[in-house]
């Protein structure tokens, strides 16, 4: 289900390299060269929308509890992915 929820980012067209390995996902973004602030901005973002997502640089990385329910999933997923759209947004 997990890959369901983060398969919008797959399309998104600063986003790179969407993996998933069991219950951990993860996506690169491209950003504008010399922009060392993506990673504190979507850290933010994502704060402000009531989920935890600490990026490493460009690299956001998911990595829910076991028992994450479906609607719990899809609300991490959009609120990632608003989120993303605020970083970028800047």
């Amino acid at each position: 289900h997990l890959g369901d929820c983060l398969a919008p980012f797959g399309a998104h067209p600063r986003v790179r390299h969407l993996r998933q390995r069991g219950m951990i996902a993860a996506f690169d973004v491209a950003v504008d060269e010399g922009d060392a602030g993506f990673a504190r901005r979507f850290y933010r973002a994502a704060l402000d929308r009531e989920i935890l997502l600490r990026p490493i640089g460009n690299t956001v990385y998911f990595m829910p509890p076991y028992v994450i329910s479906a609607d719990e999933c899809a609300f991490l997923a959009q609120c990632a992915f608003d989120a993303l759209e605020a970083a970028l947004a800047r």
